[in-house]
């Protein structure tokens, strides 16, 4: 007799996951290689057991129905979320956006405009710039432009 189809609750380790989620399904049998066969719940299985169940590589629970049904159709059968099928531990957590320092910005831009100063007073005396300094500059420039439209922003 089966045990009482409960939901899992996030499950802490892979293994609890896979044992949390066969009860949910029929007809289910285990595979030589450690995965399971079971009767897909999103169709009827008229032919055999078309659903195969293992578990993946970060502990997710894998699941496949030979007929074609979608891992959306299989877990809302079995009313799970696809979500369901990952370890706690592997699930995804909002990481704290990191902004650059604004001293670092605002060193960053005086470099640049001592480049530019640097630049310009060689040109003056009548001096060709190389080539290499050019491409710099315009880099330079594109960088001042890009934060004073970004620092417009926040006005």
């Amino acid at each position: 007799m089966n045990a009482p189809l409960t939901k899992p609750s996030h499950c802490n380790s892979s293994d609890e996951i896979l044992s949390k989620i066969t009860p949910l399904l029929k007809g289910v049998i285990k595979r030589h290689n450690g995965g399971y066969l079971a009767f897909c719940p999103s169709h009827d299985d008229l032919k055999g057991r078309s659903l195969a169940v293992s578990l993946g590589r970060q502990g997710q629970a894998l699941m496949h129905c030979f007929a074609g049904c979608s891992i959306h159709e299989i877990t809302a059968a079995i009313d799970l979320n696809p979500a369901d099928l990952f370890p706690r531990e592997s699930r995804y957590e909002p990481q704290t956006r990191s902004y650059f320092n604004e001293s670092l910005i605002l060193e960053a831009l005086r470099h640049d405009a001592l480049v530019v100063l640097i630049a310009a007073r060689t040109m003056l005396t009548g001096k060709a710039l190389p080539e290499s300094d050019i491409d710099f500059l315009s880099k330079a420039i594109i960088r001042i432009n890009e934060a004073a439209s970004f620092s417009g922003r926040f006005k």
